[in-house]
């Protein structure tokens, strides 16, 4: 006798990130400074994957606690439309919470100030990322880092300046 489970949707992998924390705030200001150099590799198109972070705030969250409780998301497939002068992404992830507003498979254009992080992986090697790293570099032992890395497809990162 077999039995037959069904699939539940995972939640997406969130991790909590303090906002205030100075290292998150060098990475959101070193991924800002740098948009025009992301911008540029979008254009240039190529066969990486272009993802940005945004922040979105929750808003059954933010009324139940009083104050605004925000999320940040990375979308996918991030093209750059001339004409207009602004980014578009696709999301990937929609945790539950925002699920009325927005689905898997959406695209949503955004200027490019809205972009918190961004990085381009080509063949598992990551330019930008800054975010990811600050998150990677909080974890413990090599073997959490590894996992990490394959959970979202990086074998290496391009060295940044500061």
């Amino acid at each position: 006798m077999s039995t037959v489970s069904a699939e539940v949707p995972k939640e997406p992998k969130f991790r909590t990130v303090n906002s205030n924390d100075l290292t998150v705030q060098k990475a959101h200001s070193m991924a800002a400074s740098s948009m025009p150099q992301f911008i540029e590799l979008v254009r240039a198109r190529g066969e990486s994957t272009f993802m940005v972070k945004l922040r979105f705030r929750d808003p059954e969250l933010s009324e139940k606690l009083g104050e605004d409780q925000l999320l940040y998301l990375w979308l996918t497939d991030v093209y750059y439309h001339e004409e207009e002068n602004f980014l578009s992404g696709v999301f990937f992830e929609v945790p539950d919470s925002l699920s009325q507003w927005h689905q898997v498979g959406e695209r949503l254009g955004f200027d490019a100030e809205d972009v918190f992080d961004w990085m381009v992986n080509t063949n598992g090697h990551v330019q930008g990322a800054y975010t990811i790293r600050v998150t990677r570099n909080s974890l413990a032992g090599e073997q959490a880092k590894a996992e990490y890395d394959e959970y979202i497809g990086i074998s290496s990162y391009e060295p940044i300046s500061e």
